[in-house]
């Protein structure tokens, strides 16, 4: 039987990439982002997909999509919620609209669709969920105060949504990936090139791999450290002083 999964984020970044990845593996998709124009390119030569302009920071928006994707493909085998924003400023100094934008994308965002999405799946008895926080969330940096609050929030509700569906055949997978290569990295550098430290980041197609390769695992993690993020993790937790004492000296403010 054809699967079908709900993306969100799906105009660009890794909301496009899982799109087009779920489709040409015969997925039929949900393609969810606020940018009407930039999904219809996502599914562009991609039959089995279909598109959903959608706020994901309106819980009542998203509530009637998950219900019109119900209605049209019928059970939601997997939700993808890789909508997300990033706001640059100082902790003591980012605006406050700028920061609760953040927030509304990333976190709450996190919670519409999985409120939306994860009753259905307890009545279907089955359903993976998979959300994108960061490396950000683990390891706080400057000028990211907003963005690595709200990414924090998602590692946060992943694990409480874990214990709470435990005992159940309901897999969540949440994603902390380093920099990765997408259009949300170059926006950030153009806002403020030392926030990232001048360095390139992962190719989003390999984080993806990595997702479906966890995914298929006997014995699935909660949370996946893609790539170089994983033993960044390890030194967060193992040598905190360090690396945050590095991590100052490194991301000095542009001039």
């Amino acid at each position: 039987m054809t699967k079908t999964a709900l993306v969100t984020g799906a105009s660009s970044g890794l909301g496009r990439i899982a799109a087009r990845q779920l489709a040409a593996a015969g997925w039929r998709v949900a393609a969810v982002d606020v940018d009407a124009e930039a999904l219809a390119v996502t599914a562009r030569r991609c039959p089995t997909m279909r598109t959903h302009p959608c706020d994901i920071t309106d819980p009542a928006a998203v509530a009637v999509t998950v219900d019109e994707v119900e209605r049209d493909f019928g059970r939601i085998d997997r939700l993808v919620h890789a909508a997300g924003v990033c706001r640059v400023g100082t902790a003591s100094e980012h605006e406050t609209s700028s920061l609760r934008q953040v927030l509304e994308v990333n976190y709450l965002g996190t919670v519409h669709i999985c409120q939306a999405g994860v009753p259905a799946m307890r009545r279907a008895g089955a359903g993976t969920v998979v959300l994108f926080g960061s490396l950000a969330g683990w390891l706080p940096s400057p000028r990211l105060a907003a963005y690595s609050a709200s990414k924090a929030a998602v590692s946060a509700y992943a694990e409480v949504l874990c214990q709470e569906t435990a005992g159940s055949a309901i897999q969540v997978l949440c994603v902390c990936p380093g920099q990765v290569e997408t259009p949300l990295a170059h926006g950030v550098r153009a806002t403020d090139p030392g926030v990232l430290g001048g360095h390139s980041g992962m190719n989003p197609e390999r984080v993806w791999d990595d997702v479906e390769r966890a995914l298929h695992r006997p014995d699935p993690p909660l949370m996946l450290f893609p790539g170089p993020s994983k033993p960044i993790w390890f030194a967060r937790r193992l040598v905190p002083g360090l690396l945050r004492g590095l991590i100052a000296r490194t991301l000095k403010p542009s001039s």
